[in-house]
């Protein structure tokens, strides 16, 4: 047995062992942190205290963004960026005097930064090289070689201005992307931010030392979209009428191939010319298409038409008293445009009846409207786009929230979702839409089998006749059988807790050639003057998308009796 010394002398050697190896292992950690993680701001810190010592951002070149044909939307070009040590910096006036020749800069700013107590400035970001020999003759001729110099840079640059610019986004002064896919695929287009520490040499000017030992890969990858550059330019065309014939509060639409999910353009109004994303407001920048949720209205009807007949609930030979235009439920009065009595199922469709739908609506239980806007990725978004918003669906607990939602009332969604939604009407399958082009991944299929292949076909037949002779016969087209919905949302005003009589979304939504359907597509048109419906506001010019979308992609009018005027277009 131990004697009480030895015990008390043994602890202390187990307290002393043990405080010992606790700042052992700070010390450990301390370093590994510096190494891993904190390894810049620590020699930052040590510069702040050495006047000839600055650690500065080096640029890295910026992957570009093209189309998926290989049309440049965003590229970085060679530029020069201007510093100076401004204590060692003789003849101030004249260079900025002279720097000012060139530079967008007044001479004062200019003479402000060499005058600066800062050790280290930028005169200039983003040169043109078109000036550097000037520049260079100007930083010789004031003896400054030792005290300014020049530096490699990248511009970001976007060729096209305002097409896209919603989807493409804009990067900031630092060559981050800020917006857009720019913001989305930022790691995937500039490689990870490198800083140096540059020393100041009365002889040779600034010397960099790395802060990294290992070597640093500066490969970027360009990105391309599934964006087709020629159907781009026919949408922001199309959106530009709108805009003129209907001065709208926004506008945005959509073209998605049927058989890959792939987008292939997307336009919206407002937009912005991202080369020069400051002289703009924010919401500018925002891609209504998808980051923000509007009352579907009318386009949404043959869904819940097309679920009561799947169930069994009703038959094709269904019959409907739509009252003569006004019906109660649940206490609130449903109107149609126009006074029907009795309407077939299929009519319901064809002159989109609120009440006609509204009562098929009754049928249906929570569940079955769960499962229908589950089936049409109604619950969440495809989280392919940034800002993507997912819907916002009524609460199903209440049976007057399906007939409403029935009609497009009580429930939001975006276009995105809408234009996925009929493309399902096409197919009978949900596609997972996408914005990265890789044409050897096939589809991702969300849902397959959304009706039984006799709703659908019923749906498509209906659909098709909506544009021959219902209320969409503005987007019939001569050359290509057209299947789509009109769709008139008011908007609900929360100052008066009502639903607009001025303010509208107006809709069009459908697929073509509807015999063999090869895209799908939407236009929206938020507040049109003079209380547009989607058949004027939306549906004539979902017949030019058509047209031209069809002839850009060389398909063969289905409407044979055009077949010698599509050929006159053609040739």
């Amino acid at each position: 047995m131990l004697s009480p010394k030895v015990s008390l002398k043994n602890t202390k050697i187990y307290v002393v062992i043990f405080f010992v190896s606790v700042a052992f292992l700070v010390i450990i950690f301390r370093l590994a942190y510096i190494q891993l993680y904190g390894r810049t701001s620590y020699i930052e810190k040590i510069a702040e205290k050495f006047p000839k010592v600055t650690v500065e951002r080096v640029p890295v070149y910026r992957g570009a963004i093209k189309d998926r044909n290989g049309i440049e939307l965003a590229i970085s070009l060679p530029t020069i960026s201007i510093f100076a040590f401004p204590q060692f910096v003789k003849n101030k006036e004249e260079l900025a005097r002279r720097l000012s020749a060139v530079l967008n800069q007044k001479e004062e700013e200019i003479l402000k930064k060499l005058n600066s107590d800062k050790k280290f400035v930028w005169l200039a970001k983003q040169v043109e090289k078109d000036h550097i020999n000037y520049i260079k003759g100007v930083i010789k001729d004031t003896k400054n070689q030792s005290a300014v110099g020049l530096q490699e840079d990248y511009k970001r640059v976007y060729p096209h201005g305002h097409l896209a610019s919603n989807l493409i986004g804009f990067v900031g002064a630092e060559g981050k992307g800020l917006e857009g896919i720019e913001y989305m695929l930022d790691d995937r287009l500039y490689s990870k931010e490198v800083k140096k520490v540059f020393l100041y040499s009365p002889r040779g000017g600034r010397m960099a030392l790395s802060l990294e030992e290992e070597k640093i890969d500066f490969k970027t990858k360009d990105i391309y979209l599934t964006i087709d550059f020629g159907i781009q330019v026919i949408l922001e065309d199309i959106k530009e009428k709108i805009v003129k014939d209907w001065n709208p509060r926004r506008v945005a639409l959509i073209v998605i191939d049927l058989n890959t999910g792939d987008i292939l353009g997307m336009a919206n109004f407002p937009d912005y010319d991202p080369n020069k994303f400051g002289n703009y407001p924010h919401q500018n920048r925002r891609n209504y298409a998808v980051t923000d949720l509007f009352e579907p209205g009318s386009v949404v009807k043959p869904f819940f038409v097309g679920k009561a007949l799947d169930k069994g609930y009703i038959n094709f030979n269904y019959v409907v008293d739509t009252e003569r235009g006004r019906a109660e439920f649940f206490g609130r009065v449903i109107r149609d445009v126009h006074p029907y009595s009795l309407l077939s199922v299929d009519q319901v469709i064809i002159k989109s009846s609120n009440i006609g739908t509204a009562k098929i609506a009754r049928f249906l239980s929570k569940k079955d409207v769960e499962e229908l806007f589950r089936s049409i990725h109604f619950y969440s978004s495809f989280g392919v786009l940034p800002g993507e918003i997912k819907p916002k669906l009524p609460n199903l607990n209440y049976p007057a929230n399906i007939i409403y939602a029935s009609i497009g009332q009580g429930l939001s969604v975006n276009l995105l979702n809408l234009c996925v939604a009929f493309g399902g009407l096409a197919t009978n399958q949900i596609v997972k839409p996408r914005i990265i082009y890789e044409p050897n991944r096939p589809k991702t299929v969300l849902v397959d089998g959304l009706f039984s292949e006799k709703v659908i076909n019923w749906l498509r037949k209906n659909l098709i006749k909506v544009v021959e002779e219902g209320t969409a016969v503005s987007a019939k087209s001569d050359y290509f059988t057209i299947a789509g919905k009109t769709g008139t949302a008011q908007k609900f005003d929360t100052k008066t807790g009502k639903y607009s009589m001025e303010k509208v979304v107006a809709y069009f939504v459908g697929y073509f050639p509807a015999t063999d359907p090869k895209f799908v597509a939407g236009i929206m048109v938020d507040e049109p003057k003079g209380r547009a419906f989607g058949g004027a506001a939306a549906a004539p010019y979902f017949k030019e998308l058509v047209e031209r979308v069809a002839f850009y992609k060389r398909l063969e009018p289905d409407k044979t009796n055009k077949l010698s005027s599509y050929e006159a277009i053609k040739n």
